[in-house]
């Protein structure tokens, strides 16, 4: 088993930081990395990846930092970028014996290797197809194949389930909770359902900063008794909104039924809720950046 330790892990582009002081400690299992657009998540992705130098800070793989590590780092990993970037001509079968060829495979583990990462994410019969003919998430699944070639210690999948339809978001959430029993996975999304289903750990990044980790429940043990429901007339909707985080609004005849997230009771009709993951994660989100170490 293989510990990821980031330390104080600052990334700054001129006067703008995508990434500051982010320490957490990565072992085996799920790790859910939560944040809205913009957040940072794929700076932090490729910095862990080594594509990036972080600006200041440390990040080591058993206690040796990164970059020292060199072929014997990139070993461990396996990378789905956000932008998958793929050959349309190029069958599924070619295409990952090319992918094979670039991590300097051993040509006789190779095609057998390829056999049954086509049967896991469930392309085997497609796989003389050409890529150009292949949906959305029929590519996202290759995506994944591909990263998983070399069978990594360490995977690094940067918004895997963007622009997915639900069926497909269900098959590749399925496919990544099967990876995380021996190896560290990370995966960001700002889907808040993909991570409540199976992230071990969940990692809420705002402006670059990590605001909040822990498993589910303790997450959500942040906003309970926080969460409140109201009926309210529709002229005082937009007050409500200025002041309060409203997770739910509904309309209902005349009136708007609304889930608020509040510390205090929001009005005297106002009655307690039961707080949900996406409640949890948009309370969160109104903290102000910081810096929350995780072991």
């Amino acid at each position: 088993m293989h510990e990821l330790k980031l330390m104080d892990v600052q990334k700054k582009y001129k006067e703008k930081e995508a990434v500051r002081q982010f320490t957490f400690t990565f072992t085996n299992g799920v790790y859910g990395l939560l944040g809205e657009n913009g957040a940072g998540k794929t700076t932090l992705m490729r910095l862990i990846c080594g594509i990036l130098q972080p600006t200041n800070g440390t990040i080591t793989c058993d206690n040796i930092r990164i970059a020292e590590m060199g072929a014997d780092y990139r070993r461990l990993l396996g990378y789905l970028p956000q932008d998958f970037g793929y050959y349309g001509e190029f069958t599924a079968n070619r295409f990952l014996n090319y992918m094979a060829a670039l991590k300097a495979l051993p040509a006789d583990y190779v095609q057998g290797r390829i056999e049954e990462l086509l049967e896991l994410v469930d392309l085997k019969d497609m796989k003389n197809r050409k890529l150009k003919t292949y949906s959305g998430g029929m590519l996202r699944r290759i995506g994944i194949a591909q990263a998983l070639l070399n069978e990594p210690e360490i995977l690094i999948l940067d918004e895997p389930t963007a622009g997915l339809d639900p069926k497909e978001r269900v098959r590749f959430r399925n496919i990544i909770s099967s990876l995380g029993k021996n190896r560290i996975v990370l995966f960001s999304t700002h889907i808040v359902s993909d991570v409540e289903y199976i992230a071990d750990r969940i990692l809420i990044l705002k402006s670059g900063g990590l605001i909040g980790q822990g498993t589910e429940s303790e997450i959500m043990n942040d906003v309970k008794g926080h969460v409140w429901q109201c009926v309210v007339p529709e002229r005082e909707v937009q007050k409500i909104n200025e002041k309060y985080i409203v997770s739910n609004l509904r309309n209902s005849g005349e009136n708007v039924e609304l889930r608020i997230i509040s510390e205090f009771q929001p009005m005297n009709e106002a009655k307690y809720a039961e707080a949900t993951l996406e409640d949890a994660y948009l309370y969160q989100m109104g903290k102000t950046p910081a810096s929350i170490g995780g072991e």
